[in-house]
């Protein structure tokens, strides 16, 4: 509904923030109050940051994690940009970067990622191509992984997208793991809490 007090800047505003994951237009409708009654360098801040990270953050093209401008491209030996050592031969393969950072702050594992930016999904016309599988199988075939664990959600999109994967990659690595499931079923990894998501890495499961 068209806010007719303060006019249609303020509902552009809105719809705008409307477009963020889980921002309805009631909650939207909060937040552009919240940056109309603060002084406008807030709101200029906020603008500046969104747009220089935009401009200089970018997505390597072995893993698909975020790297920054200035960072090369991942190599096959050093693919992610978390500090620490970490361990060349565990592959994790997520759906996303939210459930990347859900792994990392376990505190469970310290391995390589791969994100794959989506989920097989036969209700949402998703099929392998849209989510560069093959990059995925490439990138296993040339580094000869210990051990792949498919840490994609619980549900039935996320089990099929690990299954078929694991069809494909089953000749080139011994040791493939799922998840536990003590998890809820149809959950998500972002909305777990870390000890129940380091007890899932914990207790993984041979696929």
């Amino acid at each position: 509904m068209k806010n007719k007090i303060l006019g249609k800047e303020f509902d552009q505003l809105i719809e705008s923030l409307s477009k963020f994951p889980s921002i309805g237009e009631k909650t939207a409708s909060r937040l552009a109050l919240f940056l109309m009654k603060n002084p406008p360098n807030l709101t200029l801040e906020i603008a500046k940051s969104m747009v220089e990270a935009r401009k200089k953050v970018r997505t390597c093209k072995m893993c698909n994690n975020f790297i920054f401008d200035k960072d090369p491209d991942c190599s096959d030996k050093s693919c992610n940009r978390l500090s620490g050592a970490r361990d060349l031969r565990t592959l994790c393969v997520v759906e996303n970067m939210f459930d990347l950072i859900s792994i990392e702050n376990s505190g469970e594992y310290n391995g390589q990622y791969h994100v794959l930016q989506g989920l097989l999904s036969v209700s949402k016309g998703i099929k392998p191509e849209d989510l560069k599988i093959n990059h995925l199988i490439n990138r296993i075939k040339k580094n000869k992984f210990n051990e792949i664990i498919f840490a994609t959600d619980p549900t039935n999109d996320g089990e099929f997208t690990a299954q078929h994967i694991k069809e494909q990659i089953q000749v080139y690595c011994k040791k493939i793991s799922r998840i536990a499931i003590g998890m809820p079923l149809g959950s998500e990894l972002d909305y777990i809490d870390k000890n129940t998501l380091a007890k899932s890495l914990i207790d993984r499961r041979k696929m």
